[in-house]
């Protein structure tokens, strides 16, 4: 027999008398319900009272715990001597969570009572769960932006925002906000100009000390696009992206208006950075085996295959790929840094951060890229804002397929 309770973001399971596969469908089911939509949360498992359990029961816990760990931040488990082994072998398969053994439940709830995220004054840099994204919201510390686009469909993300949006979020369009005037030479979306974007946020009411939090409906590509703009090109450490974006927070069921808001005014100062590439230095460093073009378009396209944005297909000699979309899960939220890691390697193969140039088709999935290696703790990486689009717009560049 199973009993489940959920407490905000934290799941407590109890078991009494044989642990059957039934339960643990029920103990299943009703995880997945409200797991990711939580954020992270924390797990109590009572087995105090569990006098056994099945083998269909421990290899089913096994394939979910290895698709599910990341999803847990912390694992307080309450046991008797005899399931120590199988404590063990949870405790291995759950790498990214914190999983503590107790005797008694109040030791337990005590230790998973305490705070062990950020809270809205230290600042949110990468990721924000919902749960956290409400909370700031409602405590009025947040400046959000709606950047929902559609690279085919120009006027979608702008529609979207009238209908519906974030309470309190501010628009930002992708081609308008979040890029500069076209040349026929600079990409498809190069960024606009420095004083011009600066003054935008300004207007916006973003000031240095603003915690900024960008969502799309696209798997956090253009919202990354944002965050680098903020965090890389601008110097602003207080800027995150909505993990699972808009379908997350409307899955949950949490408020969505049509009212715009009226931003107050505040003044953002910029911070000197360094963290481009230009196709100068692209071409300079070719074939030197010093750097290392990781392209985030899908794969067909990387090879010149279906190309149907820009005039040549193909990529940029030496270039390896990594199609964006790879560093997500099926539910449209981040993979765990763990996970992530392990999908860069092939294309890293050992290569310094400092040595990584992302590019795409026009600077913007290259940002998700980009974030996405931060995530997983892969820092000091570099971004080519004009990607493919600016560098096959001159025929004497060379091109690989």
């Amino acid at each position: 027999m199973i009993t489940i309770q959920h407490e905000d973001r934290q799941i407590t399971a109890g078991i009494y008398g044989e642990f059957t596969l039934t339960d643990y469908r029920t103990f299943e089911s009703e995880v997945l319900d409200t797991l990711r939509l939580k954020g992270r949360v924390d797990l109590l498992m009572d087995l105090r009272d569990m006098l056994s359990y099945t083998l269909d029961v421990a290899w089913e816990d096994i394939r979910f715990v290895r698709a599910h760990a990341h999803d847990f931040r912390r694992v307080a488990v309450i046991a008797r001597d005899q399931f120590t082994v199988w404590v063990g072998w949870l405790t291995r398969l759950m790498s990214d969570a914190d999983v503590r053994v107790f005797d008694d439940e109040a030791s337990a709830r005590d230790w998973l009572a305490e705070v062990t995220e950020p809270s809205a004054e230290d600042g949110f840099g990468t990721l924000i769960s919902v749960a956290a994204l409400e909370k700031a919201i409602e405590a009025g510390t947040v400046v959000v932006f709606d950047c929902r686009h559609d690279l085919m469909n120009k006027t979608i993300g702008g529609e979207s925002y009238a209908r519906s949006h974030l309470p309190g979020a501010r628009f930002a369009h992708v081609d308008r906000d979040l890029a500069g005037p076209l040349t026929g030479k600079n990409g498809r979306h190069p960024l606009p100009d420095r004083d011009t974007f600066v003054a935008w946020l300004g207007r916006m009411g973003v000031s240095n000390g603003t915690q900024v939090v960008a969502y799309d409906s696209g798997g956090g590509m253009y919202g990354a696009r944002m965050w680098w703009m903020l965090k890389h090109w601008l110097g602003h450490a207080k800027v995150a992206v909505l993990d699972g974006g808009w379908d997350a927070w409307v899955k949950t069921g949490h408020p969505v208006t049509a009212d715009v808001p009226k931003p107050v005014p505040a003044t953002f100062v910029p911070k000197s950075t360094n963290a481009t590439v230009d196709t100068a230095t692209i071409l300079a460093h070719l074939g030197k085996g010093d750097m290392r073009i990781v392209d985030a378009r899908a794969a067909d396209r990387f090879r010149g295959e279906n190309e149907t944005m820009d005039p040549v297909g193909g990529h940029i000699p030496g270039a390896v790929n990594h199609f964006f979309r790879a560093n997500l899960d099926a539910m449209g939220f981040f993979k765990t840094p763990a996970e992530l890691r392990a999908g860069f390697a092939p294309a890293l193969a050992g290569t310094k951060p400092e040595q990584i140039v992302h590019q795409c088709g026009s600077g913007i999935t290259a940002a998700h890229n980009l974030f996405a290696m931060e995530v997983a703790g892969i820092t000091g990486t570099k971004l080519y804002p004009g990607s493919w689009s600016e560098w096959c717009a001159d025929p004497a560049r060379p091109v690989e397929k």
